[in-house]
């Protein structure tokens, strides 16, 4: 004995079931038309949610103003600002008191005209230009947290956008997932009519019925895959995480971003650690020169003995500059050269990584472009086709479930080009926009 099919109920055939078959053809003629405009449509905003929808700048700002890596950044900054108005101040002037000759049988200021209270102020001169070096050095340290400041809040801005995408991925295909939903039951329902006028196979109603669970199963994916990145993304803008998101990509993930590499804040950086190590290499050459010192000192003579007045000045010997001045020379100079290496390094890699963004871009356009205007016509013109032939006799109604499901899926990669394409755009305005 042959297995039987699976038991389907299968209905009388009459006129009106003919009827209500055939009426069917021309609902997923239309549908297959405008699947595509019904994908956007769907999720279009309503004017009362435009201003409740969470926009990427919104979120960017709410991030910026509510993050401590931000604001540990800045009181670095306000740090080396506050050192660096010191940096060229002369060292404190010494002042010493000295009792000098002091007979010891009596302890007596007016015994020994000898005896006598000099006090002394002392000003230590730093060599060369040493005070100007180390402004610059604090200058470049200033410069440096600045320039940190603007990285720290480049990358944050790129990771609270690449979060921000992710939702409007997950929600965008999750609209996807659910108007195929609605697909797919308008297809089962024509399947059931169809199949109780003998145009269809049991196989047809098992595959839809089939479909619909993994649909079901997805969209319940999706949405707790949606509610785990918002709440990662509430860490920075709290409850403004649960708000609605945009049908639409904002503008900074369609266009190309504006700015010069050359500014990139990670490069700033480095070009202001190389000027401070430059710097240190002018402090560690100004300590070949002698240093001076400047004394002024008072005297009060015991007895009638006059006051005494004494200048002097000093000043080092650096004779032995091989065993120190030298070595420390050398050690600045190398650091520099490794700044600069470091600076040469990372500006070419970022050049490259630009230069790669711009060609990704470029062929994602063409492949947007290509979908738009020859892969998904032609996949709607085999729907259609199917469905005429299927209503005049001569196809399946696996055929036309087949081209309905291409359409669907050549939406969901279009969409995943724009996603990848948005994506791109967040790295590459990494590397152009400057906030500083």
């Amino acid at each position: 004995m042959k297995p039987r099919p699976p038991r389907l109920h299968r209905a009388t055939l009459t006129p009106m079931a003919i009827a209500t078959a055939l009426l069917c053809l021309p609902f997923l003629a239309g549908l297959s038309a405008t699947t595509y405009a019904a994908a956007v449509k769907s999720t279009e905003i309503k004017p009362t949610d435009v201003q409740q929808s969470l926009s990427l700048q919104e979120a960017e700002q709410l991030a910026i103003r509510h993050d401590q890596g931000l604001d540990a950044a800045q009181t670095v900054r306000d740090a080396n600002a506050s050192a660096a108005r010191a940096a060229n101040q002369l060292p404190d002037p010494t002042v010493s008191v000295q009792l000098a000759n002091l007979p010891l049988d009596t302890f007596s200021f007016t015994q020994s005209p000898m005896t006598m209270t000099q006090v002394s102020l002392s000003q230590m001169l730093p060599p060369g230009d040493t005070l100007a070096q180390r402004a610059l050095v604090a200058d470049a340290k200033t410069a440096a947290a600045t320039a940190n400041l603007a990285v720290k809040t480049q990358i944050l801005r790129r990771e609270v956008g690449r979060f921000w995408l992710t939702v409007y991925r997950d929600r965008q295909t999750l609209a996807l997932r659910q108007q195929e939903r609605t697909l797919y039951r308008k297809l089962l329902h024509s399947a059931e009519t169809a199949y109780s006028v003998g145009r269809a196979r049991p196989t047809d109603l098992v595959r839809l019925r089939v479909r619909l669970a993994e649909l079901d199963d997805r969209i319940e994916q999706l949405r707790g895959d949606t509610a785990a990145t918002q709440a990662r993304l509430a860490r920075w803008i709290g409850p403004r995480a649960e708000a609605p998101w945009p049908s639409a990509l904002p503008e900074a993930l369609t266009t190309l971003p504006q700015g010069d590499l050359n500014n990139q804040p990670e490069l700033n950086a480095l070009r202001a650690q190389l000027a401070e190590a430059r710097a240190e290499t002018g402090v560690a050459r100004a300590a070949f020169k002698p240093q001076f010192g400047v004394q002024l000192g008072y005297g009060i003579r015991a007895g009638h003995q006059p006051d005494t007045l004494s200048v002097g000045v000093s000043m080092s010997l650096p004779i032995f500059t091989g065993e120190r001045q030298t070595p420390l020379l050398v050690a600045a100079q190398k650091r520099a050269q490794a700044r600069q290496l470091d600076l040469d390094n990372r500006a070419a890699e970022l050049h490259a990584q630009a230069e790669a963004l711009r060609q990704a871009l470029a062929s994602l356009d063409r492949r947007i472009h290509g979908y738009d205007h020859d892969i998904l016509p032609q996949l709607r013109q085999v729907a259609k086709i199917a469905q005429n032939q299927f209503g005049s006799g001569s196809g399946e109604f696996t055929a036309v479930i087949d081209a309905e499901q291409a359409i669907l899926q050549g939406r969901q990669q279009r969409l995943d080009l724009m996603i990848d394409r948005a994506g791109r755009l967040i790295d590459l305005r990494y590397l152009l926009e400057n906030p500083a």
